[in-house]
């Protein structure tokens, strides 16, 4: 009679890859990005064109792109109203933040530390910028960036969750 030999085999101790660090990355900056995009609908009734999360290691930003309204675009092809419609989006950042920073704890546990907002009328963007650090640096790049270079049109700083009024240019 021959004898039946089983063997059992011991899987190895998970040890997390990069690639599962970078999967658990990923999750997080979608549960961000729905978040953040789901508080923007909530403030303002429409949902954004886009919203970018980048993230690594211990720092995360989110930018929220194609905030205005008809209504908005139209007034912003003028000088005073571009300036209505800037003041108007920087009003409803600066105080909203607070709750923006509240709902994306609850939703995803990520504590958004920084932030700073750039209205720029001539595209009809605003940019909202969040960091798990507390400080941020906002540098807007110009057009067709050279091999060699990149054009700095505008850098703007904020320390702290206090949006735009800490910003220095």
């Amino acid at each position: 009679m021959r004898e039946h030999q089983t063997h059992r085999h011991e899987s190895p101790a998970v040890i997390p890859t990069s690639t599962d660090q970078d999967l658990a990355r990923h999750r997080i900056a979608r549960q961000v990005a729905r978040a953040t995009g789901t508080f923007e609908h909530l403030l303002t009734g429409r949902a954004p064109h886009s919203v970018t999360v980048v993230c690594n290691g211990d720092w995360l930003v989110v930018s929220l792109h194609g905030a205005f309204s008809a209504l908005e675009r139209r007034l912003a092809t003028e000088e005073e109203g571009a300036s209505r419609v800037r003041d108007f989006h920087h009003y409803l950042f600066d105080n909203s933040l607070d709750s923006i920073r509240s709902h994306v704890r609850r939703s995803t546990g990520v504590e958004l530390r920084g932030a700073i907002a750039h209205v720029d009328p001539g595209t009809g963007s605003v940019i909202k910028t969040f960091t798990t650090n507390p400080a941020v640096e906002l540098f807007l790049l110009g057009q067709g960036l050279p091999v060699l270079g990149v054009p700095v049109n505008a850098h703007l700083h904020a320390d702290g969750v206090s949006g735009n009024g800490a910003v220095r240019s």
